[in-house]
């Protein structure tokens, strides 16, 4: 596995006392942007807003406030979150740590709004699957297919170990600033449980993940939305499924299991409906089924479907789209469908065909409507991932995944951090940092070559000057706010530095 590392640990930070202080990073693994988080809620989310505050601001203002119809939408939207959500403990302190770390590197001023950006701002954003009735945001068509047992037998990796396929349908903003924000997040939290998420810059919970037990979840829109009851206060959908996954044992039980998921996704008023496909490693799995659909709805509660309440499927086989199954009678459903005439012409399923099952029940992106903007494949046992992103010309389930072992992702950082003498001893000194634009770079030695990069690993077209010997400068007005890297390579060593641009 090529894993490119973007070097964010060099770092000179504006409100931090040293670089070891920031508890995350930046990596590529393929085409796959990683983002590294470690530490306390209050850490990973100060670490997340840091690091992606650009992309933060770009998602809320080009993306989130499109997709809710304008920010006087949005207000109307934000009063009613305020009025009846609770935000867990956690997700308030990685929230309002998000919006600081990204008011270190960028203005989080939002001339839509007329206001800055607040940790509320990044809540509501998080809850748009809870908030999408009344905001008025086509459903997501999302759709997922898992198999175990009898049903992977054939497939030599996978060997009756259960798999799941997903399709993560989603809106599409006319500019495609989503398209370029998709996102692979590591958490390595001081207390609980390594787990991943896969979404974007400023999103706070869970769409899709797993946890290093072995517990995938992947959350699909239900039908029959709305809400009519307000008995307690709700919950992010999103958020409760990440607390799922991070807790160790959520229910009490002794153990980590299938049952703390489910518990964790139902122990909340829910504000809408939502479909939430469970696949598990076969020990941490009941009823006998590795995979278990947490029905969830606002108007009458939630239930639980295994294989054997689809007798049309053969067992150890599960097709989830966007419609209830127990808590209401099946309607009609043309994803759902193909993929079932799929599974009952040829019940054995590969790798391979689960993926395939994705190209059959997906769209291409359009802006301004939609589009799948992420396929994947979990493997809970093996803690494997296929995952592609797409891009306006090149759908993820025509691409083919990159595969992210989890070794390839955990530990996701040095346990020792770095000594606290490494900045002194570095041969070059850049600054003023931050800096409104203009950078002088300072080295001792004979400088080989020297770049700037963004965030996104992109190299930038900015010439250096020599001002005199043993220093040249840059001009980086022209650039938004934001973290760029240096790369200078003096003689035989290499060395990166982060400059923060802000004004």
């Amino acid at each position: 596995m090529n894993k490119i590392l973007v070097p964010v640990i060099l770092l000179l930070i504006v409100c931090i006392s040293s670089s070891d202080d920031l508890n995350g990073s930046i990596e590529y693994i393929g085409e796959i942007k990683v983002l590294n988080l470690w530490g306390s809620w209050a850490d990973m989310g100060y670490a997340h807003g840091y690091l992606l505050g650009p992309d933060i601001k770009e998602i809320f203002e080009n993306y989130f406030l499109e997709m809710v119809g304008g920010s006087f939408n949005f207000e109307i939207i934000r009063n009613y979150f305020l009025a009846y959500f609770d935000i867990p403990s956690e997700f308030q302190e990685y929230t309002q740590n998000m919006v600081t770390g990204a008011s270190d590197t960028i203005s989080i001023y939002s001339d839509s709004l007329g206001r800055y950006i607040d940790y509320i701002d990044i809540c509501v954003v998080s809850a748009i699957p809870d908030l999408s009735a009344l905001a008025g945001v086509k459903a997501f068509m999302c759709s997922s297919v898992s198999s175990w047992g009898e049903a992977t037998a054939e497939d030599p990796e996978l060997a009756e170990s259960p798999a799941v396929s997903r399709n993560l349908d989603y809106y599409i903003d006319t500019g495609g600033s989503i398209l370029n924000n998709n996102i692979l997040i590591t958490f390595e939290p001081d207390s609980g449980q390594d787990w991943i998420a896969i979404g974007f810059p400023g999103f706070a919970g869970c769409l899709s993940g797993m946890n290093e037990s072995g517990i995938s979840a992947c959350l699909n829109m239900g039908n029959n939305t709305g809400t009519s009851q307000f008995t307690t206060l709700f919950v992010p959908i999103c958020m409760a499924q990440a607390i799922g996954l991070s807790d160790l044992d959520f229910n009490g039980s002794g153990a980590c299991d299938v049952e703390d998921m489910q518990n964790a996704l139902t122990e909340w008023n829910r504000c809408n409906s939502y479909d939430i496909h469970i696949v598990a490693d076969r020990s941490l799995a009941g009823e006998d089924s590795s995979s278990v659909v947490v029905e969830v709805n606002n108007h009458i509660g939630y239930a639980f479907r295994y294989s054997t309440d689809e007798p049309d499927i053969a067992p150890c086989r599960m097709i989830l789209t966007n419609h209830h199954r127990v808590l209401y009678h099946p309607i009609t459903c043309s994803r759902y469908a193909k993929l079932l005439d799929s599974l009952t012409t040829n019940p054995d399923v590969t790798l391979d065909r689960l993926w395939n099952f994705m190209g059959a029940v997906g769209y291409p992106a359009i802006p301004g409507l939609g589009g799948t903007i992420q396929s994947m494949i979990f493997m809970p046992e093996q803690l494997k991932i296929g995952l592609a992103f797409a891009t306006i010309s090149s759908p993820p389930y025509e691409q083919i995944p990159e595969w992210i072992e989890w070794d390839d992702l955990f530990p996701n950082h040095d346990p020792y951090g770095i000594e606290g003498d490494v900045l002194t001893d570095l041969p070059i000194r850049i600054g003023p940092n931050p800096s409104t634009g203009y950078i002088s770079v300072s080295y001792t030695g004979i400088l080989e070559s020297i770049s700037i990069y963004d965030l996104a690993g992109r190299k930038l077209d900015v010439p250096f000057p020599e001002q005199s010997e043993g220093s040249v400068s840059a001009d980086l007005s022209a650039f938004p706010e934001g973290i760029y890297i240096i790369n200078v390579s003096i003689e035989d060593s290499c060395f990166s530095e982060d400059i923060v641009i802000i004004r």
